[in-house]
């Protein structure tokens, strides 16, 4: 008698196997794994030997944090070694990370740090926000509005002593213009489906919608305008407080929706240009809230910054974006440590 197993299944099957006769599972960056027996891991990548053969994987090869981890795992307690983890780890954008690899180097060896600290540290911090910069401006010319904005944002909150903050504060503010711009396209898109037929009974009830909105749009104008004002501001204490302001706002704006929607009973067009409006709230309160943690985190502020992740997981439980930020949180809360610059 023949069994018959799914592909699906039998690809998982597989996978275990090879996994467990090769031992250890190399995560890729963009996904994808090398299956083999990890020989060695340091700055030059993670040796893995296959088949009786050693092949090195470059760190441009691997995923950022499995790289991190894995190296982190093995690296000498000296301070050389841990400010080299440190400074992969601050170039890919894993800052706490890099801070926690900091103060074990502060501690073993003062004097190196206090050096590298004045004469490698600035540069690493200009070209790390520089490349974060190229990347907004990509997003922004591919039409990922919300995606560069976020980008722009890590300059703003975690190299704001950078040259190109400047540029930054620029160009975040054209990025949540044109960001606007899209959701009112994708609601008028998406509300046509409801509207009559008929251009001047659209038209109409579209008037007739707008109204009934306009207050809570306002709100929400009012919300997102908090937020270019924090992420524009040079002063940390100001931009922090904007942030929560404006999170408190999107909160505010999605009751108010909730509420709405539990009032219109069968009217589908409103009920659609509320749960966009919704949407919209949800995921830029996240993003406020997100932008006051990582103020919080600059400072090892970790209860704050914890109180921030709660917030945006009270928004939306479900959002990736909210669950990825409160991880992020519990693991640089569990690291307690500080990075290197004033605090302000």
């Amino acid at each position: 008698m023949k069994w018959l197993i799914p592909a699906a299944l039998a690809c998982g099957v597989l996978a275990l196997v090879l996994t467990a006769a090769y031992g250890d599972e190399v995560l890729l960056n963009g996904g994808g794994a090398i299956e083999g027996k990890i020989v060695s891991v340091d700055e030059h990548g993670i040796k893995v030997e296959r088949d009786g053969n050693a092949i090195l994987v470059s760190p441009a090869q691997l995923d950022p944090h499995y790289y991190y981890t894995q190296w982190e795992k093995r690296v000498p307690n000296e301070a050389g070694p841990r400010l080299r983890l440190g400074v992969y780890a601050f170039e890919n954008a894993l800052f706490n990370q890099a801070r926690s690899q900091y103060r074990k180097a502060q501690k073993l060896d003062p004097a190196a740090v206090k050096d590298f600290e004045a004469n490698v540290i600035p540069k690493i911090k200009e070209g790390v926000a520089s490349r974060l910069l190229d990347q907004a401006r990509l997003a922004a010319k591919n039409g990922k509005w919300n995606e560069a904005e976020r980008i722009a944002a890590k300059i703003l909150t975690q190299l704001e002593d950078t040259s190109a903050a400047e540029d930054a504060r620029k160009f975040v503010a054209n990025a949540h213009i044109n960001q606007m711009d899209a959701d009112e396209k994708r609601l008028v898109k998406r509300l046509a489906r409801y509207l009559p037929k008929d251009e001047a009974k659209a038209l109409a009830e579209r008037e007739k919608l707008g109204k009934r909105l306009a207050p809570i749009e306002r709100k929400l104008d009012r919300a997102r305008r908090r937020v270019v004002q924090g992420l524009q501001t040079r002063s940390q204490n100001r931009s922090k407080g904007l942030f929560k302001d404006a999170g408190r706002q999107f909160q505010r704006v999605i009751k108010s929706l909730n509420k709405l929607e539990a009032d219109a009973g069968d009217e589908e067009a409103f009920k659609a240009n509320v749960d966009e409006l919704r949407e919209v709230a949800k995921r830029e309160g996240i993003e406020a809230y997100i932008h006051a943690g990582n103020v919080y985190l600059i400072r090892g502020a970790f209860s704050d910054a914890t109180e921030m992740a709660n917030q945006c997981l009270l928004i939306d439980p479900d959002s990736p974006v909210a669950q990825q930020f409160s991880s992020r949180v519990q693991t640089s809360a569990q690291m307690r440590s500080g990075w290197w610059g004033r605090r302000r």
